[in-house]
């Protein structure tokens, strides 16, 4: 009689589970050997990596972060795994599975692609040079910005948003005494989005970049309660600036004003 082949109910994310699982086991605590399986669960089989914060491992395995570096350190002590993290909890860090105790052949390492660093750090100068930006680029922007590098965004269609953006902030300022600074990159998120869905002329952006030059030289002479409009309107009508036989009609930031 032969025997029946054996069919997983759910292969997606399956581990070939065996000796090393096994040898590990017997070396660690309990605690420990979980967040050992965890990580082996979610790890990239080509590299036995896992890229996380040690706030996320503590919320996955229902553990404090104190008792998560506690098991970290065991992991690293009984050469399981190499851990990089930084004292903060909630910055990315990374854990690789060591080859004894990875059941994969691991893939060989690639020179690392320099391109998303200075796609960051671009955009990081773009932020620094806005007065009215105060940012300290935090660990959720630098995801966000690897994020729009991986979608494909081009540093000048952030430009733009970042130009877009700000010209609305010191309108806002203009409009309200409060004069809270940007703090964060996904205050342009919205503005992004608005630019997706239009092309304007380039003439719009150099209206734009010199209408917030003028602001900017305002601001930086201390003299923020003189912004002006640079519109024929009202003050509690100010809109982003739009040239002459712009179509853009989702410009406006009447409905979307940033404070």
């Amino acid at each position: 009689m032969s025997t029946p082949s054996l069919i997983l109910k759910n292969p997606k994310g399956w581990f070939a589970a065996g000796a090393e699982v096994e040898k590990a086991l017997t070396l660690l605590s309990d605690g420990a050997f979980k967040l050992f399986v965890y990580l082996c669960l979610n790890a990239r089989r080509d590299t036995a990596t896992l890229e996380t914060t040690q706030t996320e491992l503590a919320h996955r395995l229902k553990k404090g972060t104190t008792a998560i570096r506690h098991y970290l350190t065991e992991l690293q002590t009984q050469g399981v795994c190499r851990s990089h993290f930084s004292r903060c909890s909630t910055r990315l860090g990374r854990v690789e599975i060591l080859e004894l105790y990875w059941p994969y052949q691991k893939a060989q390492p690639s020179t690392p692609d320099p391109r998303p660093e200075k796609f960051v750090a671009a955009l990081k100068k773009l932020l620094e040079a806005r007065p009215c930006v105060d940012t300290v680029f935090s660990t959720s922007d630098e995801i966000l910005a690897h994020n729009w590098f991986r979608r494909g965004l081009s540093l000048q269609r952030i430009e733009q948003a970042i130009l877009l953006g700000c010209v609305r902030k010191y309108a806002s300022w203009r409009n309200n005494s409060r004069r809270s600074p940007i703090r964060s990159l996904h205050y342009f998120e919205s503005v992004l989005e608005e630019l997706q869905q239009q092309t304007p002329q380039p003439e719009y952006w150099n209206y734009l970049r010199s209408r917030l030059q003028r602001l900017e030289t305002l601001w930086n002479q201390d003299h923020p309660l003189e912004l002006p409009s640079l519109d024929p309107q009202p003050a509690n009508q100010i809109q982003s600036p739009s040239p002459p036989d712009s179509r853009s009609s989702t410009m406006s930031a009447t409905s979307k004003e940033r404070r």
